[in-house]
């Protein structure tokens, strides 16, 4: 179910690059994504490697506001299969599933209060 988990990274629109080429070294990983999410006013970037993957997210502070109280990104296979599991869980679903310009998301409340994003992307997804 779960393909891949992201800790979230939030910077200014100029930090972006630096912040991925950081991140790309101190992990030795790789950039898996990256792409501009003009509704939101953001540009995310992905960074993943065997021990750590963050999701990079910049834009303004007040583009990003609204982001910031999800604490992780998580990556499944598929989204619906998640929501039944979580509905039997008690999970509170904050939003139904909406488009991105890679895939889907949705956010939940787990039990203990976390808030998370569970995506799912379109196999055609930029990198």
């Amino acid at each position: 179910m779960i393909i891949e988990t992201f800790t979230r990274i939030f910077v200014e629109p100029e930090a972006l690059g630096p912040t991925i080429d950081f991140y790309t070294a101190l992990l030795s990983g790789r950039v898996t994504m990256r792409f501009a999410y003009p509704g939101a006013g953001l540009d995310l970037a992905a960074v993943s490697s065997d021990r750590l993957s963050v999701l990079i997210i910049a834009g303004a502070p007040e583009r990003r506001a609204p982001f910031e109280a999800t604490r992780l990104t998580v990556k499944v296979d598929r989204l619906e299969p998640v929501i039944a599991l979580f509905a039997a869980e008690g999970c509170e679903q904050l939003e139904p599933i909406q488009k991105t310009p890679v895939g889907r998301k949705t956010r939940f409340r787990h039990p203990d209060g976390m808030v998370v994003e569970y995506v799912d992307h379109d196999t055609a997804s930029p990198a």
